[in-house]
């Protein structure tokens, strides 16, 4: 099996590519682009002393690496507090007295780290992407252009921005595989199952230990409905994805979801409890526990006494009731504390959402916050209130924003459309069981599939005895 690289690029190679930067040492480029591969293969290369030793290494090169500061402090500052990122919003910000000596290159890198500092991401996606334009094989503002994408919820920019550089990218060139992987996961969150698959295969065949290329297949076989595949895929490449250690938790949540879909729940809650529950408390993270916390709501939902699991969830994520960063973290720490019964801390969180509402605090999820986060948070409190009735009327109204407008991907995001779901049957009244029936219509036409998942199609029956019950 192949390892991760572990030759980079130098002045020359970069310049080859038409990457021009401002410092004279290769060793300095060198390990920003070792801390490239890192970033995007999602892995610490322990040779190197992980991210932090290959950073000090970068800078022991070249103290002054305008780029090298751009890109550590620039990912510092995205999706943190401005509060929790004053010093490196500061260094940032006092690289503008030196654009003169800059590359033009640089300069485009700087004003897209600073609108991530100020959380203009849709600015700062479109800054990147404009970086493509000219720079097609620059794979960090290919790297940031798409997860800003995906942070911002533009689900077709997943699969148009590679799609836009991906045939400048040729067999044999750095990050050639990785780049057809993005395609993948864009082309599958837009129903394109069949290109999205061959996409995929096509990254796995030339560097198999690309875990998002194996999270795009995953992602693939989950939304159009072939759980059976996707579980023997993920098994079958396990030692490949779980070498990206800062990612291979989300592969398990993946995998944990395909046994949810399958009706396995014995076997998702083992794993929650061998695997994903320790590895998502360990990382303390939003994004690792928003996987650990999600699984154990699905499972709720299907009837599973998942015991008092969510109290250790709803714990680690206390320290997150001051960022808002992202909604779709804020709606997994609501029905966390829920699950765990810790109606103040959830309390607590909807009184600091409305003080971040009122604040001056802009950007992205400020205004999609402004407009569905409140709803979100209240419908889900009425779910676990048992007022199921007025949780439809909550939260049916903003669904479709919900939907549209907060970070993730479809299968993330579908939590808080289960959880209307379960609303509309748990209340049972005919208007409700309409919408619910309505709701699983419209996931066959937005995921270009002809038949019913495994888990709606689950759901379906549990309607149908509703509706066996009132008559």
């Amino acid at each position: 099996m192949p390892g991760f690289p572990d030759k980079f690029r130098d002045l020359t190679a970069f310049s080859d590519q038409g990457l021009e930067y401002s410092t004279p040492s290769n060793m300095a480029v060198k390990m920003m682009d070792a801390l490239l591969n890192q970033s995007v293969y999602h892995y610490n290369d322990q040779q190197l002393g992980g991210w932090e030793g290959t950073t000090e290494k970068m800078f022991e090169a070249d103290p002054d690496f305008a780029m090298g500061k751009i890109l550590t402090l620039g990912l510092e500052c995205f999706r943190v507090n401005p509060m929790k990122t004053i010093e490196p919003r500061r260094k940032l910000f006092e690289l503008s007295n030196k654009s003169k000596c800059l590359t033009e290159l640089e300069k485009m890198h700087l004003k897209a780290a600073k609108q991530m500092a100020t959380e203009d991401n849709y600015g700062a996606m479109e800054t990147f992407e404009s970086i493509l334009v000219n720079h097609p094989l620059d794979v960090y503002a290919l790297h940031m252009a798409y997860l800003l994408a995906l942070t911002t919820g533009q689900t077709a920019r997943l699969r148009d921005t590679p799609a836009s550089v991906v045939r400048e990218y040729k067999p044999g060139m750095p990050f050639y595989g990785h780049v057809h992987g993005k395609l993948c996961f864009g082309q599958s969150e837009m129903g394109e199952y069949e290109a999205s698959e061959i996409s995929g295969r096509l990254a796995l065949d030339h560097f198999p230990l690309d875990n998002w290329a194996h999270h795009a297949l995953a992602h693939n076989f989950e939304e159009s409905g072939r759980a059976v595949q996707g579980s023997l895929f993920l098994t079958n490449t396990e030692p490949e994805w779980t070498r990206g250690t800062s990612f291979s938790h989300h592969l398990w949540w993946h995998k944990s979801l395909f046994y949810v879909q399958l009706g396995d729940f014995e076997t998702a809650l083992t794993l929650y409890d061998d695997t994903i529950g320790p590895m998502t408390l360990k990382a303390g993270g939003n994004f690792p526990l928003s996987d650990g916390s999600s699984l154990l709501m699905r499972l709720q939902l299907e009837g599973v006494d998942i015991g008092d699991r969510a109290r250790e969830q709803a714990v680690e994520w206390e320290s997150h009731d001051e960022d808002f960063v992202s909604l779709f973290d804020d709606g997994h720490s609501c029905f966390t504390n829920l699950m765990a019964g810790d109606n103040e801390a959830n309390a607590k969180w909807m009184d600091n959402m409305r003080e971040y509402i009122r604040g001056d605090r802009k950007g992205w999820n400020k205004e999609a916050t402004e407009k569905v986060g409140l709803p979100l948070m209240e419908g889900i409190t009425e779910f676990f209130a048992g007022d199921y009735g007025k949780a439809v009327q909550t939260l049916s109204p903003v669904m479709p924003d919900v939907q549209k407008l907060i970070q993730g991907s479809g299968a993330q995001k579908d939590i808080f459309q289960q959880i209307l779901l379960h609303s509309c049957v748990r209340s049972g009244t005919p208007g409700d069981l309409a919408l619910a029936q309505e709701i699983l219509d419209q996931k066959l036409v937005s995921r270009k599939i002809k038949t019913h998942t495994p888990l709606n199609q689950r759901f379906l029956e549990k309607m149908m005895t509703v509706h066996e019950t009132q008559g």
